[in-house]
């Protein structure tokens, strides 16, 4: 019963009364700043508990285009040194996995087994 995207799209979000304010439209095309923008470098929690534990890794050396993935993977909810260590380990490629165009990503098809 989580809202968000259901049938292909995202309708039953953009529907929500909260959301009424937004031109959805002008949103996605860029022409309107978004209502919310978060800050790559702030946890969204409540406490650090809810975050947990992250381990930094030692040693490692990223390259720029590294950095720039990680700059493009910020989310504001996941810290940097955490990330670093998800695309160095190769975790983030594992679980970066699309479908074809057009189709939903198998982690987000119900159909697949």
């Amino acid at each position: 019963s989580r809202l968000g995207f259901r049938g292909g799209d995202c309708a039953q979000l953009k529907a929500q009364p909260f959301f009424k304010g937004i031109n959805w439209g002008r949103l996605e095309a860029g022409l309107v700043p978004p209502p919310f923008v978060p800050d790559p470098r702030v946890v969204y929690a409540k406490d650090l508990a809810e975050v947990g534990a992250f381990s930094t890794v030692k040693g490692v050396e990223l390259d720029g285009g590294d950095a720039a993935l990680c700059d493009a993977f910020a989310s504001g909810t996941v810290p940097i040194p955490w990330q670093e260590e998800l695309i160095e380990t190769g975790v983030f490629e594992e679980l970066n996995v699309w479908g074809a165009p057009g189709t939903l990503p198998p982690d987000l098809d119900p159909s697949a087994a």
